[in-house]
């Protein structure tokens, strides 16, 4: 097992858990209306929980490398086993960086239809539909849960 492959979802949850100690610092109501740290918390926890899970598919799933022994040369298949790591990870932090810029300017809805379509190209889409789709349910997702379960107050759009 590469060290590499555990220490970036480490990093990630990490970078997760600071996220939510900052987040605590700030009120998460403010009256009936939400408060600035009460997303930030939700992200932060869904960081914490997606790089627990990247660890936990890291320690259980075989590498790939290893899958792909008898097809590529040796320095193929250490580009090809780190490098997609790499990438979720950063697509990971980029979306979550996306929606904490992007939600003031542009809302709920919106902010979320980034933060997936941003997330995609961490996950490897390469096509302009998946990237789409990827916006469509994250905005979509957004939506409902904004108009089912947040108060009238909520900021779904500008």
């Amino acid at each position: 097992m590469s060290s590499l492959r555990w220490a970036a979802p480490i990093f990630v949850g990490a970078l997760g858990v600071a996220m939510f100690g900052l987040a605590l610092t700030q009120p998460a109501w403010l009256g009936n209306t939400i408060g600035p740290g009460l997303f930030a918390r939700w992200l932060s926890a869904a960081v914490i929980l997606m790089s627990a899970i990247w660890l936990l598919s890291e320690v259980l799933l075989p590498e790939r490398s290893a899958l792909d022994a008898e097809v590529h040369d040796q320095s193929r298949k250490i580009s090809e086993a780190s490098l997609p790591t790499i990438r979720s990870g950063v697509g990971l932090l980029a979306g979550v960086m996306t929606f904490a810029l992007a939600f003031p300017v542009v809302g709920l809805v919106a902010g979320c239809g980034l933060t997936a379509a941003v997330a995609s190209w961490g996950a490897g889409e390469r096509t302009v539909s998946a990237f789409a789709f990827s916006a469509l349910a994250g905005a979509t997702a957004a939506l409902v849960v904004g108009m089912t379960l947040m108060p009238p107050g909520t900021q779904l759009w500008p």
